[in-house]
């Protein structure tokens, strides 16, 4: 007969295991501010933050390892935002959590468009750390982070997320003279949001100005414009103010009705924060955006950027917050450029870049600041894209990298420049890094990790149009925009972002329009013989870009992917080589990339640039601690933080708490 006094006991210990969780200590109060820089790239050669810190370039980074623990730490594979950010907030492996790729696809959906966003929080298969914290009782605030929305929990704050299809997320668009119509041909599917989404870039055609009322006086004949984003038309007014003899457009006025001025700049100006009506799936959105006339020649030829504010009651839970946070901290610029980059193709491209990555950092840090003063939640977690923007760019990383062909191609001096500019950049982060360690009590834990580095990129691999030159692959291209239409019942093999083959002899869509993955002899052969064409494919210099392939079936076991949520091969990729989904019109296999970094399909371990910092602060961590130069896995972050705020660790987690990294107190 079990005595009275251990009934309680064996009570909680029933319950706990009921939950599914691992028995703990008592909860302790500790706090947790976690910053996850995207694309923070940092490993002990090239990018050795913590020499930078040294150095005295970055103080905040030199608190954090004067007062906690720091090392480096390796995402996993594909090395991207989407999977490494589900890794880090559920401590599980893509096998487990589900989210393979940004873009997936599952049988029974067309291959047109991805089925599953994996920057949704539908996208996982087992709840985030915010949910398993809000359970427990901890109000948590969230800004910025990837699979965050739509939100999961109800009784904290979130903010914006990324790209997780829930409000309205007004990107930024580039506005160029349409002309002959050629760039936004070649451009094709780069001008839109991952490919497929909303346009990112328009080519408004312009022509001589007619019906306007009082102007600035121009001495060749006005000519116009409409810039229409987002339900909103804005009439633009190119004029020649100088009074020479010749056809030299220098200004642009613009208007909403063509007779009050809102903005009236030359080339290379920022307007002020501007108001505006938005319309986003039949909602009205008052909000505000800022004009940059990035390019303006003599001849009239226009590029203007319309940056609008990404904080609106339709992105913050609760609403009240997008109204406080403008009022108090200003419009928010998230990060700088989208994805695919659209500041990259005028060499007036990159001072746009570099202005709109100071506005990103300077807003952001007026944003923590204010709420963490008013809000005070017990976890917050944050993310900032610029610095993935930075690295995956044109500008930088290819001419500062000694593995990239690029890095011989500048003078030294040049380079040198280029560095000041990725080290100012790290510096911003340190300044955020500063801002939580000033915000951060006795009993707060402060995180700051990414999500995975950068490599050097120099060539495109066009595996579609290899697909096409064996007749796997059937396509025409839209003489207007310059998109691609697949053929997908009569192809049968398509490769798709961003490591998955897709082969199917019966055809890629039934007919009802929907994939399924095939079988049988047939589908074995093919298979086999698509897989031969890859493992033989090389360049004129005789590399080869494919590093590793697995069949769906052997996906778990090769990548730690999920079976469901992978093409027929999965494939990596050489580092400096990118497997890319756009067929070209001259049909080549290989092409020099325009961006000169990026991080997909890479394997991680093998490549220390893939890497990202590790640093940890606060009560119950060594204080000036070296983990090593040997990375950690990112898995192991999760249960780490867990045990530090002493919170329950769910079952499904499958990282281990880095031990080394805790003082000698924290289990007393």
């Amino acid at each position: 007969m079990v005595k009275k006094k251990f009934l309680f006991p064996l009570l909680v210990l029933f319950l706990c295991g009921a939950c599914n969780t691992e028995a703990f200590a008592e909860p302790s109060a500790k706090k947790l501010y976690w910053f996850i820089p995207d694309g923070m790239r940092a490993e002990p050669g090239l990018f050795n933050i913590y020499a930078w810190a040294q150095e005295g370039k970055l103080p905040n980074v030199k608190r954090m390892m004067d007062t906690g623990t720091y090392g480096y730490c390796k995402p996993v594979y594909p090395g991207h935002t989407p999977v490494n950010f589900a890794t880090l907030l559920t401590g599980t492996y893509p096998e487990v959590h589900g989210v393979s790729d940004g873009p997936m696809h599952v049988e029974g959906k067309p291959l047109l468009k991805p089925s599953v966003a994996g920057f949704s929080s539908t996208a996982k298969k087992v709840e985030p750390i915010w949910v398993t914290l809000e359970k427990q009782g901890r109000k948590v605030g969230l800004l910025s982070v990837p699979g965050s929305t739509p939100p999961e929990i109800t009784g904290g704050f979130t903010m914006v997320g990324r790209w997780g299809g829930w409000g309205a997320n007004f990107y930024a668009v580039n506005f160029e003279d349409r002309g002959d119509g050629s760039r936004r041909y070649q451009r094709g599917r780069g001008n839109r949001l991952f490919f497929f989404g909303p346009p990112l870039a328009l080519f408004p055609p312009s022509r001589q100005a007619q019906d306007w009322g009082s102007m600035p006086a121009t001495y060749s004949p006005a000519r116009e414009a409409e810039c229409q984003a987002w339900g909103s038309v804005i009439n633009v007014y190119i004029y020649d103010s100088t009074d020479d003899s010749a056809v030299n457009y220098d200004r642009i006025a613009f208007s909403f009705d063509k007779k009050s001025l809102i903005a009236d700049l030359p080339e290379g100006k920022w307007s002020e924060w501007l108001p505006i009506t938005l319309t986003w799936n039949k909602l009205t959105v008052n909000t505000q955006f800022k004009i940059r006339v990035i390019k303006l020649e003599p001849d009239g030829f226009f590029r203007i950027r319309f940056l609008y504010n990404v904080i609106n009651n339709s992105v913050t839970q609760p609403e009240y917050l997008a109204e406080d946070l403008t009022e108090n901290a200003g419009p928010l610029v998230e990060f700088v450029d989208n994805f695919p980059s659209q500041l990259v193709y005028y060499d007036e491209d990159k001072e746009v870049f570099l202005e709109e990555m100071e506005m990103s950092f300077a807003t952001h840090m007026r944003l923590v600041s204010h709420f963490l003063k008013r809000y005070a939640p017990e976890v917050f977690i944050d993310d900032t894209y610029s610095p993935n923007q930075m690295l995956t760019s044109r500008w930088w990383l290819g001419y500062i990298d000694p593995s990239s062909p690029r890095y011989q191609s500048i003078a030294a001096q040049e380079r040198e420049k280029l560095w000041q500019e990725v080290k100012q950049m790290y510096q911003r982060l340190d300044d955020i890094i500063g801002l939580y360690l000033d915000n951060a009590d006795a009993d707060t834990v402060v995180a700051v990790c990414s999500d995975h580095g950068a490599v050097p990129l120099h060539t495109n691999v066009h595996l579609n149009n290899l697909f096409a030159k064996k007749g796997w692959l059937h396509y025409v291209i839209n003489p207007e925009s310059g998109e691609p239409e697949i053929d997908w019942q009569k192809s049968t093999v398509v490769y798709l972002k961003f490591g998955n083959v897709y082969v199917n002899p019966d055809g890629l869509h039934d007919q009802d329009g929907n994939w399924h993955r095939g079988s049988g002899r047939a589908y074995r052969k093919l298979r086999k013989e698509v897989s031969r064409e890859l493992a033989s494919l090389k360049d004129d210099t005789g590399k080869k870009p494919l590093v590793k392939l697995a069949t769906w079936e052997d996906a778990k076991k090769v990548f730690r992917l999920p079976h469901d949520r992978v093409g027929d091969l999965v494939i990596s990729n050489l580092p400096g080589y990118g497997w890319n989904e756009e067929v070209t019109h001259d049909g080549k296999l290989f092409s020099a990339s325009l961006n000169t970094g990026y991080k997909q399909a890479i394997i991680p371990e093998r490549t220390p640039a893939m890497w990202f910092p590790l640093m940890l602060a606060g009560p119950g961590i060594k204080q000036g601690h070296y983990l090593g130069d040997k990375p950690v896995e990112a898995v192991d972050i999760y249960p780490t933080l867990m045990e530090l705020i002493g919170a329950q660790i769910p079952s499904f987690v499958q990282g281990k708490a880095l031990d080394e990294a805790f003082s000698e107190d924290i289990r007393k």
